[in-house]
């Protein structure tokens, strides 16, 4: 019985779970369970706030809980108790991608809640016993254990502050949050993604796009609102980098009309670009970027528009981490002395198939 409650299908293999109450500063408010792995997060929280609980005596309404997708079952029931639960969007049936205001609204949601992953990262980080598995006889114990070192955590570990450019991203969240993405429009309504016509390829390892505007680190934070995607950015330059030589990288030879589309910027002086980036999760597919450029614009504002074929790709607020790559590499990395792939020491790990040949 026991292996069959702790079996869990989404991480095929055996868990229980530890459930955390954590604050926007890194604190953790409450640790519960451990709770069967066949036992959905959406339950947990609603046995937890039934009526007459400990923690429907704790909150107040309108209290704010930043939840991810796995709770979306008890959002109903956390309204109806005068809380306001906030999570990512999901796809609505038969789509394919985000609409840009669901987007605006996930990139919301994820800016806040990454303090909630970040905590749970250090608990494999700080404390070996959470990095490894636990033996039977020892799960009496666990829970007790996983307290003490949430103790240790909220008594000798370091608080989350607000970024040094967290006023600067608050107010370009405030002014892009209701923005429709034009672009998007466009290359939907002229099926660009399937037409080669209008673009003409070039090299992108030369210094033979002028237009693009040079960036330094600070315009790239500023443009995604925050880090995580500058990182990936590296990480998608080192497998095109490695396996296909480079980008892909096109510019559009034909004149199009932009005011038809409410785009950004003066109808003369742009330039769009487009690029193709392979997906990290999923080999054979590969996904359309598109940026427009305004030129002679120094820094950020002169990238007007932009957007993606993936399933976010329709944000504006922040951008994916596939929009990042071609603005990190042409803006900033290209610039650069040196760039290196990360762990470049595991390309000689594997036999490569093409290599044999």
């Amino acid at each position: 019985m026991f292996q069959k409650q702790s079996y869990s299908l989404h991480k095929y293999r055996n868990l229980l779970k530890p459930f955390m109450i954590v604050a926007c500063d890194g604190y953790i408010v409450d640790c519960l369970g451990p709770y069967k792995a066949t036992t959905s997060d959406a339950e947990i929280m609603t046995n937890l706030f039934s009526e007459g609980s400990a923690l429907r005596s704790y909150f107040r309404e309108n209290d704010i809980f930043i939840l991810d997708r796995g709770f979306r079952d008890s959002i109903s029931f956390l309204e109806g108790c005068g809380y306001k639960p906030y999570m990512p969007e999901s796809l609505i049936e038969g789509e394919h991608q985000l609409t840009t205001a669901q987007a605006n609204r996930s990139r919301c949601v994820t800016i806040c809640r990454w303090v909630v992953e970040a905590v749970n990262g250090h608990f494999k980080r700080d404390f070996k016993l959470f990095r490894q598995e636990y033996f039977h006889r020892s799960l009496p114990h666990m829970m007790q254990n996983f307290q003490i070192a949430v103790a240790l955590l909220n008594r000798f570990g370091v608080r989350f502050v607000d970024n040094i450019y967290a006023t600067e991203i608050l107010e370009i969240i405030r002014q892009q949050m209701n923005l429709e993405n034009n672009l998007a429009n466009m290359v939907e309504a002229q099926n660009m993604n399937r037409r080669t016509s209008y673009f003409q390829s070039i090299t992108a390892n030369r210094n033979n796009i002028l237009y693009f505007p040079i960036l330094e680190m600070r315009d790239l934070i500023l443009f995604a609102l925050g880090t995580y995607q500058i990182r990936q950015a590296r990480s998608y330059y080192g497998e095109h980098v490695r396996f296909h030589g480079g980008y892909r990288i096109e510019v559009c030879s034909e004149q199009f009309h932009s005011s038809e589309y409410d785009l950004r910027g003066s109808t003369n002086g742009t330039t769009l670009i487009r690029g193709r980036i392979k997906s990290r999760h999923v080999t054979r597919r590969q996904y359309y970027v598109y940026i427009l450029l305004e030129n002679n614009i120094p820094g950020r504002t002169g990238i007007t528009e932009y957007c993606c074929s993936c399933l976010v790709g329709r944000r504006i607020v922040g951008c994916c981490a596939h929009v990042m790559t071609l603005v990190w590499y042409l803006g900033w990395a290209r610039h650069q002395q040196h760039i290196s792939a990360p762990a470049e020491f595991l390309d000689g790990v594997i036999v490569r198939e093409d290599d044999e040949e």
